[in-house]
């Protein structure tokens, strides 16, 4: 099987610095795998000892076919 691309979209809650209110961060990660339930396991273990409470809010499949590097 080939690997796509997906983009997985995390979501987490940090304390605001200033006003001390709960801030709502959105992130989207672009990962390389065979399918959804692969992403979310990449995703997962690239979070793991992450501090704060977070999901994975949505993950689907990327328009990007290749990256140059």
């Amino acid at each position: 099987m080939d690997e796509k691309y997906f983009v997985a979209k995390v979501m987490y809650e940090l304390p605001d610095e200033n006003s001390g209110k709960i801030k709502k961060i959105r992130e989207e990660k672009l990962v390389k795998g065979i399918n959804v339930t692969d992403v979310e396991a990449k995703v997962t273990k690239k979070f793991e000892g992450f501090p704060h409470d977070w999901r994975i809010t949505a993950c689907s499949e990327s328009k990007i076919d290749e990256v140059y590097e």
